[in-house]
């Protein structure tokens, strides 16, 4: 006897802990995340479902007035209080997070006003009712509105759709138990059982109640009983299934009291299906009392299965808002009126640090990895977005399309990590040899006409030599040929570094609890949980990199088109060839040098840097100046402009990846820390600072609410544990 009264008393204390945690959290957490089941009741109107929730309460109510039915769940909590009559009616108080006791007309009236105040839409709030007695099932479940079959106008219509959607919701969550209810009869017309299957394919959550079974009773003989109890095979054989008949009589006085006739029901149902002949298999499929002996043993196996994985997820989601508790109480800190500029600063800071580590390689950081191909897209549509570049300048003249110059990086150049997707240094690398192969394409765009030649010379061949004329020549095409180039670099190099602001806050997020945080300061993880919390100090850094990058830009091209300009200007002058040793060669004389080989090498590399130079010289020498020659000296001029053109393109495609590193890249490196430093904020931002403290203030109040609900569930599932033992 002592150990019946323990096993009643964990089971009352187990349901009740269940349905308090659920009180608590409900609506606050995200029920397909936190392991709690439930058993929601589902099916059309008038199939019986309100009857059989109240043969599960052990007493008759009705709970919605007016013609528009349930619009809201209904958590009812029954709990089986022997000796206890009347039953005593409960609702909670969403605010206290206590139960009220009320009587049960002022409950119905309640619960009611509830469904009322919904007009013609729905609420996924809902209202929580509990009802102790003596003829109550153990168990708790939720009561959904039914589903409409029909609809007199497109109001009901519309409301008819929004039941569906809500219903619905709570079906696919998947601790959500369903008891279906139909109306007994032939298993292939169960509209809501379909419903189910749809969610529940395996109907390993799925119950289904054939109610009203006592009219189906002259439609049952010996010969087919045992066929329609397992469904004529419509309905698979794991499917739980119930076959139950309910108290229902004529007038308004019930003629026994409701626990009395609910019992005379299920004793007939058994009584009449066995005289049919019903196989002992499916006998405990028949009647309300199998059912309720079914659903007690059921909710308390599933409520002890799910309490060591909801104390873990409790404690889990208690650690979290802990942390985020934190987070917002540094955040408001920072924000303090005479600390945002500091704060603004030091994140920004802290912010460039992790851009060095990114742009170092860090393999934690997956955000924002592309392909060439990918980057080569997304950058044609910055283009097209932002004008920065014409369309005739995003690819060389040979190429139709993107698509054909991708496939010619790819199978003619085989870019190295044309395919892998990429972020940070690594991706940088592969940019520069893309943007070298793009710079190799300038060409000069067309031919020398004898005109050009005439125009160039002045009023006669004689009246200035061939040097100058070659140079005026170039300098009317060669330099907006290759600035269209270096232009094309400019902004993929601007380009680039934009993508990597939202890599480098992802980077810094994923340090916390990282096999390579403790590489890392701690403050990185903590800044980027304010920067990324902060909408305002996010922009205030981002508009920094961006103006700090746009400035390197300028100044990266300023310096190209100085370089390319004094190499036009003077190409005899300057071009040289260079004065490092052949590969192969030998290096005994460096090993050891003498005075005397020391001076022949300086005399050997002096006498190779000009080479090239005197090589163009002695073409221009053989130039006719006479006029019959004229035709002769225009093909000539030709080549030599060719062949010039060519060597100043091979040394800026050659120093491509030197000048973008060297004065773009580390330029961001090293002069970052020291923009973000030097961050002022706008009027507009010190407001938007303002709002974002009350924010603040709403936000911590909510996560101390909620932190106070989840420690308070936490230790009533640690006392439960250490009374009635449970879990793992």
């Amino acid at each position: 006897m002592a150990d019946e009264d323990a096993a009643v008393s964990r089971k009352k204390h187990l349901l009740n802990l269940i349905c308090g945690v659920k009180a608590r959290l409900d609506g606050k957490v995200d029920s397909l995340s936190f392991p709690i089941p439930q058993f929601v009741v589902i099916g059309k109107q008038s199939v019986g479902k309100s009857r059989l929730i109240e043969a599960l309460a052990g007493e008759t109510f009705n709970f919605v007035s007016g013609t528009l039915g349930s619009r809201r769940p209904t958590v009812l909590e029954f709990r089986n209080v022997p000796g206890l009559n009347p039953s005593r009616w409960s609702v909670f108080d969403e605010n206290l997070k206590t139960w009220a006791s009320y009587p049960v007309q002022e409950v119905m009236q309640i619960v009611g006003n509830a469904h009322e105040a919904c007009g013609q839409n729905v609420s996924e709030m809902p209202i929580r009712v509990k009802v102790e007695g003596q003829d109550c099932t153990d168990l708790g479940l939720v009561d959904l509105p039914g589903f409409r079959s029909y609809a007199k106008d497109d109001s009901m219509a519309a409301l008819a759709k929004k039941i569906d959607t809500m219903v619905f919701k709570f079906m696919n969550d998947e601790n959500n138990i369903m008891l279906c209810v139909e109306e007994a009869g032939d298993a292939a017309g169960f509209a809501t059982l379909g419903k189910a299957k749809q969610v529940d394919p395996t109907y390993k959550r799925t119950v289904l109640i054939r109610n009203k079974l006592d009219k189906y009773y002259g439609d049952l003989t010996p010969e087919n009983i045992n066929k329609w109890l397992e469904g004529y095979g419509d309905l698979p054989p794991h499917l739980a299934r119930f076959a139950v008949s309910l108290p229902h009589w004529t007038g308004e006085a019930m003629p026994k009291a409701f626990g009395d006739m609910r019992k005379d029901c299920s004793e007939r149902d058994m009584e009449k299906l066995s005289s049919l002949g019903a196989s002992a298999k499916y006998k405990m499929t028949i009647g309300f009392q199998n059912f309720r002996n079914y659903m007690e043993i059921k909710i308390q196996q599933l409520f002890a299965d799910a309490l060591a994985p909801m104390l873990s997820r409790l404690k889990h989601m208690q650690e979290e808002h802990l942390k985020k508790l934190e987070v917002i109480k540094q955040e408001t800190e920072t924000i303090n009126e005479d600390n945002i500029l500091h704060a603004t600063r030091s994140a920004g800071i802290t912010f460039a640090q992790s851009f060095i580590f990114l742009m170092e390689g860090a393999l934690s950081s997956e955000h924002n990895r592309c392909t060439l191909e990918e980057e080569l897209k997304a950058f044609h549509q910055h283009c097209a977005r932002t004008k920065c570049l014409k369309e005739e300048e995003l690819l060389p003249d040979m190429f139709k399309d993107l698509e054909t110059y991708v496939t010619y990086l790819r199978d003619t150049v085989k870019l190295p990590a044309m395919d892998v997707s990429l972020n940070g240094g690594a991706q940088f690398r592969r940019l520069m040899y893309e943007v070298e192969v793009f710079t190799r394409f300038a060409g000069l765009g067309k031919k020398l006409a004898p005109v050009d030649v005439i125009q160039a010379r002045g009023s006669g061949l004689r009246e200035c030599t061939w040097q100058d004329t070659i140079t005026q020549l170039m300098m009317q095409t060669a330099p907006s040929r290759m600035r269209t180039k270096t232009s094309y670099v400019g902004e993929r190099l601007k380009f680039f570094f934009g993508e990597q602001k939202e890599a480098t806050v992802q980077f810094m997020l994923g340090l916390m609890g990282s096999p390579e945080e403790h590489m890392f300061s701690r403050l990185i993880p903590k800044q980027a949980q304010v920067i990324q919390r902060n909408d305002t100090m996010k922009r205030c850094i981002f508009e920094a990199f961006d103006a700090a990058c746009d400035h390197h830009r300028v100044r990266f091209m300023q310096m190209w088109i100085d370089f390319m300009d004094s190499m036009f200007q003077s190409p005899l002058m300057l071009l040289k060839s260079g004065s490092m040793p052949a590969i192969g060669g030998s290096y005994e004389e460096e090993i050891a040098p003498t005075f005397e080989s020391t001076k022949a090498r300086i005399k050997q590399e002096r006498r190779g840097r000009g080479t090239l130079q005197t090589s163009l010289r002695e073409k221009v020498k053989q130039i006719p100046d006479d006029d019959q020659s004229a035709n002769e000296s225009v093909v000539m001029v030709q080549r030599i402009i060719e062949q010039t053109f060519g060597v100043i393109r091979s040394v800026v495609a050659d120093h491509m990846q030197l000048y973008s590193e060297s004065f773009f890249l580390l330029p961001m490196l090293r002069r970052l820390e020291g923009v973000m430093a030097q961050m002022e904020l706008q009027e507009e931002d010190k407001t938007s600072y303002r709002a974002r403290k009350s924010v603040l203030d709403a936000e911590k109040k909510v996560s101390e609410g909620l932190l106070e609900d989840l420690t308070y569930c936490v230790e009533s599932v640690k006392r439960f544990k250490v009374t009635y033992g449970g879990g793992q």
